[in-house]
């Protein structure tokens, strides 16, 4: 059958040639809105070993001094540093605050802020790169707020490893296998190429983290930052909720005990935000949320024009192929023989098209017009840089698209010419 359909393409390639036209410009377009969902969700399904749900950036602002209630003697650095940790006790002691962690701005999980350190190992200098440093309080545990895990999914807390050295550092697995891939890292020193005086003693490791959900896993390096009068103002508290209490409850109790309790010298709360909506808010402040809507409205558009061309095509061929058609019922064909060799046609025309749509995206390919989402962050065997076998998953995935598109598109009008009586269907003859 596959033969004498070939040949009825072949008959009809005047016919044929616009619609294979628009099949090979839909199937290269689709193609590369296929390769961008297909590096998306890659990373996406990447593991990060930490744990934004459930956690809340709490937001304790200064009044400023025209404020009416503001109190000039809480504003010395012992008064501001004393009210503080006041403010942090009664956000510890809430009854439905499980952790408390001071971070720095610059670290927010999911913000847009980044601070970055570029290392190299004094043991094999050649051994270097840069990630990013996320600088915390180790009196209080960021590791239990946002559930950190080591690699093989052990949880972690601040307390596992000794901060006692003002140069202390934890690194995450991806920096071990980076500066120490024999493993052995307790007691490494970590030193800024550009100032070897600038250096870190290793304390241990943790698992890897990405800094967008669309990203790879990135290098990691986590550095304390202690509570002092004149950073306050560039750190930030986060706290994770029990799980035993919903979302929307604890922020409702949260706010309004807080808004209460936390108003100590100057300090007041200025609001509670989660950090998943932080995450998702920049995304969209950094057109990744855009960068989704567009692709997915192009790949909706595609796969809705191509069903309707299909069908229209197929509807006005089978109108001028009635005789055809009836003839072939004469002679024995069953409806469910003429609704295959009409889909089939079809996806005979799109395994026409392929080649040549490949072709035309390998110059795609050559020529750099790809993107590839955390490309150049640490690729270590990523299956998104294996270009050939990308290429191939890819054009699968959009033959299989297509295919379902035109099989839609097809199905109704050939239900309908199988519907035709033999009798009625050689008369249009």
């Amino acid at each position: 059958m596959l033969i004498h359909i070939f040949k009825q393409i072949w008959n009809r390639k005047r016919s044929n040639l616009w619609i294979g036209i628009e099949l090979l410009l839909v199937f290269c377009l689709l193609w590369y809105i296929v390769d961008y969902f297909f590096v998306l969700e890659y990373n996406k399904s990447l593991a990060s070993c930490r744990d934004l749900n459930h956690t809340w950036q709490v937001d304790v602002a200064l009044l400023p001094e025209e404020h009416p209630e503001y109190q000039p003697g809480e504003s010395d650095s012992t008064a501001l540093l004393d009210n503080y940790f006041r403010v942090l006790d009664r956000i510890r002691h809430h009854k439905d605050v499980e952790a408390l962690a001071v971070l720095s701005g610059w670290s927010t999980p999911g913000g847009g802020g980044y601070y970055g350190d570029w290392f190299r190992s004094r043991r094999d200098t050649t051994r270097e790169g840069n990630g990013q440093a996320i600088l915390f309080d180790p009196q209080t545990d960021l590791f239990k707020v946002f559930r950190y895990t080591t690699q093989d999914g052990k949880p972690v807390a601040v307390e596992d490893f000794d901060w006692s050295d003002p140069k202390a550092i934890v690194i995450g697995d991806l920096a071990v296998k980076t500066f120490f891939p024999d493993g052995n890292i307790l007691g490494e020193v970590l030193e800024s190429p550009s100032s070897p005086e600038t250096n870190f003693v290793v304390k241990g490791s943790i698992g890897d983290i990405k800094r967008f959900d669309y990203e790879r896993p990135q290098l990691a390096f986590y550095r304390a930052e202690r509570i002092k009068a004149d950073n306050i103002a560039e750190m930030e508290i986060a706290v994770r909720n029990r799980e035993t209490v919903s979302d929307r409850r604890f922020l409702q109790e949260f706010k309004e005990t807080m808004s209460r309790e936390l108003r100590i010298g100057n300090f007041y709360l200025r609001g509670v935000k989660s950090y998943k909506q932080i995450n998702a808010d920049t995304d969209f402040s950094f057109g990744q949320t855009s960068n989704v809507r567009i692709h997915t409205g192009m790949m909706l558009f595609f796969l809705v024009n191509i069903m309707l061309c299909v069908m229209g095509t197929f509807w006005y061929r089978i109108r001028v192929r009635r005789d055809e058609v009836g003839l072939r019922m004469a002679m024995g064909a069953t409806r469910a023989n003429i609704r295959k060799m009409l889909v089939l046609e079809g996806l005979c025309l799109l395994a026409v098209v392929t080649l040549p749509a490949m072709l035309i995206e390998t110059q795609l390919v050559y020529l750099g017009l790809i993107d590839t989402l955390g490309q150049g962050r640490n690729n270590l065997g990523y299956l998104p840089d294996r270009l050939v076998l990308r290429f191939i998953l890819t054009n699968l995935l959009t033959w299989v698209l297509l295919a379902v598109a035109i099989v839609v598109a097809i199905w109704l009008p050939a239900d309908k010419a199988a519907k035709l009586a033999p009798a009625d269907a050689l008369h249009y003859e």
